[in-house]
């Protein structure tokens, strides 16, 4: 019986995903029009918004080298890149694997840290920073349009994650939150060694807010690539929106994929992004497109990782060899 729920764990997600992307493929969407809109797609759209994706994932890695350098360590920005890249590759391509994309990224980087607890800390508050980042400029976009019955939707969405998003980084650096949890209480706890590791980083993380601030302004960058990519892509097949609402839209798709649904957010998030565009009038072909297309070219880079990964030391060599236990669960999820 355990060895059935083992597997239904790691492979439902993925069958749940395959099964929304065959349904909307299939039956919710003409394939025809997909192939279509697929052939029609202007080509120097195309080609920007590939070079936006690649800086979408550079930003994302030199936001956490900066988090890094906060712990007292020093990582080149190519390495945390190739990190970055091996990261999403596990999140969106490897079903079934034994260690999320967030928590192979943080075990690499705890070759710089020399402490997993500290490394899976830097890749938590870099997943907040963008989460929190991204939701803050959606809400700013939108507000403009708060009128408006469709956006208000989206807006439910935005605020939920990024009030979220604002008690885990409150509860992760709060002293005062810290002093309600009974002395003693975390050496009770499994791994209470890496528990007390992991606090310690994120008590050093509060200790620099100008380095956190500065985390947080970089952020803005990696989500100004990620949604251009996605207007370069709606305008090469004649989506018609302006850039405003990508900004409010794309966010809302992500935040939704991010959720631990189906693997990887697929089918989830191109079902998010034919309803949210749907209402501001968006067919659902180009909908789909629009996201999975996102999404294909993310992947694509990934798979840049998976080569560069070759050179690298196995993660049960980096796990043995590197001191405390990993305190991340596994996270699936689109790049923030």
């Amino acid at each position: 019986m355990k060895r059935v729920l083992h597997y239904a764990r790691r492979f439902l997600p993925l069958a749940f995903g395959v099964a929304v992307l065959v349904y909307l493929f299939g039956f919710r969407t003409d394939p025809q029009e997909n192939l279509n809109a697929v052939r029609s797609i202007d080509r120097n759209m195309l080609f920007y918004a590939v070079g936006l994706c690649l800086v979408s994932f550079v930003a994302t890695a030199w936001r956490l080298k900066l988090l890094v350098g906060l712990l007292g360590k020093q990582v080149s920005l190519w390495r945390v890149l190739v990190y970055t890249l091996i990261g999403h590759l596990y999140n969106s391509a490897i079903p079934g694997g034994a260690i999320g994309g967030d928590a192979i990224k943080a075990l690499y980087l705890s070759q710089a840290t020399g402490s997993k607890p500290q490394a899976f800390a830097a890749v938590m508050v870099d997943r907040l920073c963008g989460l929190f980042m991204m939701a803050a400029l959606a809400l700013a976009v939108l507000v403009p349009l708060i009128d408006e019955p469709t956006i208000r939707q989206a807006a439910a969405v935005i605020v939920a994650f990024a009030g979220c998003a604002t008690v885990a980084i409150i509860g992760l650096t709060s002293r005062r939150i810290r002093k309600l949890i009974p002395k003693g209480t975390s050496r009770k706890l499994p791994f209470s060694d890496a528990i007390r590791a992991f606090d310690e980083a994120m008590q050093i993380f509060r200790g620099h807010k100008p380095g956190l601030l500065a985390a947080l302004l970089v952020s803005m960058l990696p989500q100004a690539a990620w949604i251009g990519m996605h207007i370069a892509i709606g305008n090469g097949i004649g989506a018609g929106l302006p850039w405003t609402e990508y900004a409010v839209l794309v966010p809302v798709t992500g935040m939704i994929s991010a959720l631990p649904i189906s693997f990887g957010g697929w089918g989830v998030g191109e079902a998010a992004s034919i309803y949210f565009f749907g209402l501001r009038g968006v067919a659902e072909h180009n909908a789909l497109l629009i996201s999975l297309g996102g999404r294909t070219l993310q992947l694509g880079w990934a798979l840049l990782g998976l080569p560069l990964s070759m050179t690298l030391p196995r993660p049960k060599d980096i796990s043995r060899a590197v001191d405390g236990e990993p305190v991340l669960e596994e996270t699936p999820g689109s790049q923030l």
